[in-house]
């Protein structure tokens, strides 16, 4: 699938700067980061890392090994032969009893190229292993703002709502006075009850929304963070610029996903290269120093001996596992492409969707704010009549209401709008704590 011509208007602005109003956002993002444990246990398996390449390093060096052996042989190569006195004298070959001591070293001279390769193999897992890890750090930290400005929309949709209760009880009191001069019934007062216990329960719900946003949060940070985030916080991501334009290709240099795919990817590249020299030869010295019996004339003595060659192996038949493992490298190399490809078509469409919204959340926006201007002089409006006797209380419920769902649909708005962009900064790999 071609990308090379698609260009979206992402509004991405990529800068050196700190938040200047939620100054918040990045303090609580690296308590996250320095606190989680399971970045902490990835940070520790890296460590591994650095022991594999060790290990491989080891293999250059000689190989030496100490080894003490007995073997008993019956029956034993003997001979018998007269003596020119006629005595009969018997010549043994071999022991009984066979000792052996000796220390003995070997050391690759030449492989053919085959532990360069490993050794590129382990440093091209380590970066993958890297790049792993920042992704990991990457999603924690944008779950950290999400959390923040879902905190953020919920205290707001508390004051809008603390507002709407203010309303109904300013309300309540104009019934009341009216039915003192019995200009309304008591149904009305009871209406106006009920329409309070209702704003009542709504609160108590947002209020325990917050707190499970809080307990959350506090589980990822490590700490309290209701003092943290204040109340004038606004709805508002800074490193987003709505006038500023963005290739997709920025987008897919940036994205996490797509580094640890491309890092998989020379990985597995390498996989292929290691497995294709299975079939090299190995070129390699040998050396040995102890003690053994065995030796004529006296094959009961002990006697230092010594070994020095030189081995070319030469694998000649291997079942064809060499030409296997090759064959399952390269399946498993062209599946991460299609892997990639996949990766890369899902982050086009997350693109295009989260633009739609943002677009959608702008024109809604501009509805919103002409309906709560309407709203506001509708409720006003209604006051006015019912205090003046030309309305009924179900007026201003009416126009409470309407005003309520309008701030709602403004602050709804508001909040579809960031959780966009978040989602785009969030694709392109964008930090900035």
């Amino acid at each position: 699938m071609k990308f090379k011509n698609l260009i979206l208007s992402l509004g991405l602005l990529f800068s050196s700067q700190v938040f200047a109003q939620n100054e918040a956002l990045p303090m609580l993002v690296k308590q996250a980061l320095e606190y989680s444990p399971k970045v902490k246990e990835q940070q520790q398996l890296l460590e591994a890392g650095d022991y594999r390449l060790k290990v491989l390093e080891s293999n250059t060096k000689p190989q030496i090994n100490g080894e003490t052996g007995y073997i008993r042989l019956d029956p034993v190569a003997k001979t018998s032969f007269k003596l020119p006195n006629g005595s009969e004298q018997t010549l043994q070959f071999q022991p009984n009893n066979n000792f052996n001591t000796n220390v003995n070293g070997s050391y690759v001279i030449h492989d053919w190229g085959k532990f360069k390769a490993n050794v590129q193999k382990t440093l091209l897992d380590i970066q993958q292993q890297k790049e792993g890890i920042e992704s990991l750090k990457h999603g924690l930290a944008y779950q950290v703002t999400q959390l923040f400005y879902s905190i953020v929309y919920i205290k707001k949709a508390i004051a809008v709502q603390e507002d709407q209760l203010k309303l109904v009880e300013e309300n309540g009191e104009i019934i009341a006075d009216k039915i003192k001069n019995g200009d309304a019934l008591e149904f009305d007062a009871l209406q106006v009850k009920v329409r309070s216990k209702n704003a009542e329960l709504r609160l108590v719900d947002l209020k325990g929304q917050l707190e499970k946003q809080f307990i959350f949060l506090s589980f990822l940070t490590g700490s309290d963070a209701r003092k943290i985030i204040g109340s004038k916080t606004d709805l508002n991501f800074n490193f987003y610029d709505e006038n500023s334009q963005s290739s997709y290709n920025e987008v897919i240099s940036g994205n996490l996903d797509l580094k640890i795919l491309q890092a998989r990817e020379n990985a597995l590249q390498q996989d292929v290269k290691v497995a294709s020299m299975a079939q090299l030869p190995q070129l390699a010295a040998n050396a040995a120093l102890g003690v053994r019996n065995g030796f004529q004339p006296n094959i009961e003595a002990w006697r230092l001996n010594t070994l020095l060659g030189v081995k070319l192996i030469v694998p000649i038949y291997t079942g064809k596992r060499g030409t296997y493992n090759t064959q399952i490298a390269k399946i498993n190399l062209e599946a991460n492409k299609q892997n990639t490809e996949f990766q890369k078509m899902q982050i086009n469409r997350d693109i295009q969707n989260a633009l739609n919204d943002i677009n959608v959340a702008k024109q809604k926006k501009e509805l919103a704010a002409q309906n709560i201007l309407q709203a506001e002089y509708t409720l006003k409006l209604a006051k006015v009549r019912l205090e003046n006797g030309v309305s009924t209380p179900l007026e201003i419920q009416a126009a409470e209401t309407g005003l309520e769902e309008s701030k709602f649909s403004l602050l709804q708005y508001d909040y579809q709008a960031l959780m966009a962009k978040i989602e785009i900064a969030k694709l392109a790999g964008l930090k900035f704590w």
